[in-house]
Formats: C-alpha cells, sequence, structure tokens
C-alpha cells in the first residue's frame, strides 16, 4: 500500500464529564472520515468491547457508546445497534453474569444505548452464519452472527490497554467477540491466536474503529490491570493502522506487536507508523508507556505455592499466574500446606507428593511423566485436573480447585 492511512487523536477535556467525552469523539471522527457520508441512511452496529462484567476501562465506557450513537443518529443513519459478545471464560465461570445481557446491566451499557435511541443485539444468541475464506490461515471456517456479517457501517470501539498473551487488546483483539463461542475457543493458545484475530478481517473489516482511550489500562487486560488516566479518543477508517498509532502512545516499538505486524505483512490495512499520518493532537503530545503485563511464575514469591513445570507457553503461563493471583487476593494459601501445580510438557514430578495437587493443562495430562502422580491422585481420591489448552479454568476456579 503506497498512499497513507489517516488515524486521528483528539484529546478529553475532562475525564468525568460526559459533554466532554462527546465532543472528544465527535471531534476524532470527523478528523478520520466524512462520518456524516459514512452513517447517512445507513444500519450502523457499534461493537464495544464487554468482555465480562467489570466497569471501564476494563471494558468500554458507555459514556463513549451513548456519544457514538448520538453521532450517528445526527449523521443520518437509519438505525443504530449496539452488538457484543461476552468472552468464552465469562459465559462458562462467571455463573451469576454469564451472558452479554448480564455484562451490559453491570456496567450500564444497556441504559447506554436504549437511553439514546439504539437497539441492542447480544451476539450470542443471534442468528450465526458460516462464511468461509481461503486466504485465512487458522480461521478458515468460523461461525459469525448475521448482524455483524450484514451491518452496512461496522464501528469497532475497543479500549486502550494491554493484554497478557497478543501484549495489547486494541481493535484487531476486539473482533474475537464477533464470532462463536467454540471459534473463541478454537486457537486460543498462544502460537496461534496473533493469526487468529488477523483471520477475522476476512469476514468483519471495520468501516470505522475508535479507541476509548478515555481511561487506559496497563499491565493486564483483566480487572487486575491499572487505570491509567490517558483522556484521548483515537480513530480511523484502517482499523491497523489505529491498532499501530495505539501501540505507539503506550509505548511499543514500531510492528512489534504480532497482530499488527501480521495484518501489516498480510495486506490488511497499513501497520507501520511511518506510512500513518496522525491528525489532531500528536502522538508524542499524549504518549505513556504503559507497564508490560507480569506473568512471571516463581513459586519463591509466593509462598504456599509449589510449582512443577515442563515446557510451556505465555498462553499456559498466563492462566496459571491469574490462578495464582486469585489464590493470594482470596487467602486461599497456606505456607504450612502448599498447593502444588503441574503444568507444561513433561514436567519432573514425584508420585508420592502429599497435599493439594492440581494438575493443569493438556500438556501436562498427556505427559508420559504425569501418569504414576495422575494415577495415585485417583486412587487416593485427590484428583483434580484441569483441561483444555490453555488451562483457563484455573484462572477462575482457582480457589475452588486448591480446596481440600
Amino acid at each position: 500500500m503506497s498512499s497513507k492511512a489517516k488515524v486521528a487523536i483528539s484529546k478529553v477535556s475532562d475525564l468525568d464529564s460526559a459533554q466532554a467525552i462527546e465532543a472528544a469523539v465527535r471531534e476524532s471522527v470527523a478528523l478520520a472520515c466524512d462520518f456524516d457520508t459514512l452513517c447517512k441512511g445507513k444500519h450502523v452496529v457499534l461493537k464495544p468491547n464487554v468482555y465480562c462484567p467489570s466497569p471501564a476501562p476494563t471494558t468500554t465506557d458507555p459514556q463513549v457508546i451513548a456519544a457514538l450513537i448520538k453521532a450517528a443518529k445526527d449523521a443520518g443513519a437509519r438505525r443504530v445497534t449496539v452488538a457484543e459478545g461476552r468472552s468464552i471464560s465469562t459465559s462458562l465461570f462467571r455463573k451469576n453474569t454469564s451472558t452479554t445481557k448480564d455484562c451490559f446491566a453491570a456496567i450500564g451499557m444497556d441504559k447506554a444505548a436504549l437511553e439514546n435511541g439504539a437497539d441492542i443485539v447480544y451476539l450470542e444468541e443471534d442468528e450465526f452464519l458460516n462464511p468461509s475464506n481461503p486466504d485465512a490461515v487458522v480461521l478458515k471456517h468460523p461461525s459469525i452472527p448475521r448482524t455483524i456479517l450484514e451491518a452496512e457501517v461496522l464501528i469497532n470501539v475497543p479500549v486502550l490497554k494491554n493484554h497478557s498473551l497478543t501484549l495489547t487488546t486494541l481493535g484487531i483483539k476486539n473482533l474475537h467477540g464477533t464470532i462463536s463461542d467454540a471459534d473463541k475457543l478454537f486457537g486460543h493458545d498462544y502460537h496461534r491466536i496473533p493469526q487468529k484475530l488477523v483471520d477475522i478481517l476476512h469476514y468483519n473489516k471495520p468501516s470505522l474503529t475508535v479507541i476509548d482511550g478515555v481511561r487506559g489500562q496497563e499491565g493486564d487486560h483483566a480487572n487486575m490491570g491499572q487505570v491509567v488516566d490517558m483522556g484521548i479518543i483515537i480513530s480511523g477508517t484502517d482499523t491497523v493502522a489505529v491498532d499501530a498509532v495505539a501501540e505507539s502512545a503506550i509505548g511499543f516499538d514500531n510492528l512489534q506487536i504480532d497482530t499488527t505486524r501480521l495484518a501489516h505483512e498480510q495486506g490488511h490495512g497499513i501497520g507501520d507508523i511511518n506510512q500513518i499520518e496522525v491528525v489532531g493532537t500528536p502522538v508524542a503530545e499524549i504518549a505513556r508507556k504503559f507497564a508490560s503485563p507480569d506473568i512471571e511464575i516463581d513459586e519463591a514469591r509466593v509462598p504456599g505455592i509449589r510449582v512443577w513445570a515442563g515446557d510451556y507457553c505465555k498462553g499456559c503461563e498466563y492462566y496459571v499466574r491469574r490462578g495464582i493471583d486469585r489464590l493470594v487476593e482470596l487467602d486461599g494459601l497456606d505456607p504450612d500446606n502448599p498447593v502444588t501445580l503441574v503444568f507444561g510438557k513433561d514436567p519432573s514430578v514425584d508420585p508420592n507428593v502429599e497435599g493439594r495437587v492440581i494438575l493443569l493443562g493438556d500438556c501436562a495430562l498427556e505427559s508420559h511423566s504425569v501418569k504414576r502422580l495422575r494415577d495415585k491422585l485417583w486412587l487416593t481420591g485427590r484428583l483434580k485436573m484441569v483441561y483444555c489448552c490453555p488451562p483457563m479454568e484455573f484462572r477462575m476456579r482457582a480457589l475452588e480447585l486448591a480446596g481440600d
């Protein structure tokens, strides 16, 4: 691609003012494109990030969605829909808020939509269609909600934040909510997920991406991340370019993020910051380096944990570490009665270990070195396992699994 992509950055003058947020949203989208022409007479679908019931900035600020609804309706949109599908972890393990409807209610996204004249589609309840694309590498035959596939204008509205597996979760990553639960789980490992996310662009290419940077989140994408007052809105018609600018603003090197690099290389957009025109506020004026995710697993840092690990990737590292964090948070560890965590390929184990033991992930469960331990735990009534790659269940159920 020879021509430069255009990405707009606007400042929010008052982070606690709905009017200031709306003004920044309107300014940003107007700088990024001919917003009136984009929306006039069209069915506009807004896709926020509401993967769980946690408030902004873990999820998209409802005030940003409200501002976009009003802007689209003022531009003459025929209909505005807010559409989202919660994460697989939320579906399986957040018992009281397991649906997108529950999550919307918990953070006030339902009110933001309905009170401003939009309708809502909870994507897990939608009709799913089955497109295919031979150019996709991982996700060749996904199931995608009709509302997303048939949107005349799809506006992607992620949050400015880190992610422990993909380093950032921005425009490309936010599209993970537009596929079926089975597809969300498929390929959700460290080696395949960047390409899988890029593959979604073959099926769902947003007309506009608007990053909610009113308040960002550093260190982690889940509810353990730290809030950063950024006061910005970033917009552009090229999702890859928008991600690249956002990544530059929070301290990542050019094309450092796999999703941006792969999308750029595969022709989905412009990810090279040198080929992007930034309008409005310069990146240098609002840049702040975000803290990197801490997912190191070190038993010396956490009394009450014993680690028996073979070879493991970042997917396993993240979910095991976040499960340990949950045990610490909920006071579920006893240094005098440690929990033994077994994970990774071919870990060195003692089949005669006493106390609490949890076998985590497909690699460990399939390892020959674990077989005798697994049999011993079963015979003594102590067998506790978490299947799947990665073992995401442990992050959500750590306290229950670690119980005697």
